[in-house]
C-alpha cells in the first residue's frame, strides 16, 4: 500500500510539473492584442460593385472591426485590425483576391540617406521572406512604397504568411543593437473630414 501511495505521488508531481511548465510556455508564447487602424493604399477600383465586395471580403477575417473610406475615387481603403490576430498581408491578398488590384502602404524614413545601406539590406530582405516590394519616391526626404505581392494564406495560422508593420518597423525604430533606431512615420490617408492623423513613430 505504502509502494502504491509513494507511485500516485511522484505521477501526480510530475502532473503537476507538466501543467505548470506547458503555462508557463503558453504564458511566453501569448500575444498581447495589438489593435490599429490602417490605411491600406489600393489603385484599380472603379465602381461600387468593386467597393461593395472588398468591404464585405475584409470585413469577414478574423479581428477586423472597421472597414472604411473606400470609395472608387478614395484610393484607399481603412481597416481596424489586430495585426498580432493576423498579418497586414491577409488583408492585402483579400483585396487582390477580388480582382485585379494594387495594395500598398506608404512610410518616411528622413534619415535613409545616411543609413541606405542598411536600409537597402532590410527592404531586399523582406522582400525575399515577406513578399513585400519597396521602392523610393522620394529618396532625399526618404519616402517609401511598400506593394503587397501575392501571397498564399495559411489557413491554420493566418498571421504565419507574409508581411506585418513590424517585419519593417522594429528593424527601423528599435534602439540599437535590436534595431537602428531611426525615426519611421508611416504615411496615413487624411482622416474623413480633412484632418490628417497624428503621425506615429512606430508601425
Amino acid at each position: 500500500m505504502k509502494i502504491f501511495l509513494h507511485a500516485m505521488t511522484a505521477v501526480l508531481a510530475l502532473m503537476f510539473l507538466h501543467g505548470a511548465g506547458a503555462a508557463e510556455k503558453a504564458g511566453k508564447t501569448a500575444l498581447v492584442p495589438h489593435p490599429i487602424n490602417k490605411t491600406f493604399y489600393v489603385a484599380g477600383v472603379s465602381n461600387a460593385s468593386q467597393v461593395a465586395a472588398i468591404t464585405a471580403a475584409i470585413s469577414k477575417l478574423p479581428s477586423v472591426t472597421g472597414v472604411k473610406e473606400l470609395t472608387p475615387t478614395s484610393g484607399y481603403v481603412r481597416v481596424a485590425f489586430d495585426t498580432h490576430v493576423i498579418a497586414s498581408h491577409l488583408i492585402a491578398q483579400t483585396i487582390m483576391d477580388q480582382g485585379p488590384f494594387t495594395v500598398s502602404l506608404k512610410f518616411e524614413v528622413p534619415e535613409y540617406a545616411k543609413n541606405s545601406a542598411a536600409l537597402d539590406a532590410l527592404f531586399a530582405k523582406l522582400l525575399a521572406t515577406q513578399r513585400v516590394k519597396i521602392e523610393p519616391t522620394d529618396p532625399v526626404k526618404g519616402r517609401f512604397v511598400l506593394t503587397y505581392l501575392p501571397i498564399k494564406p495559411d489557413a491554420s495560422d493566418p498571421r504565419k504568411v507574409g508581411f506585418n508593420p513590424g517585419h519593417l518597423g522594429h528593424p527601423i525604430h528599435d534602439a540599437p543593437p535590436k534595431g537602428m533606431g531611426l525615426r519611421m512615420t508611416m504615411i496615413e490617408a487624411p482622416a474623413a473630414g480633412g484632418a490628417v492623423p497624428k503621425a506615429k513613430r512606430k508601425a
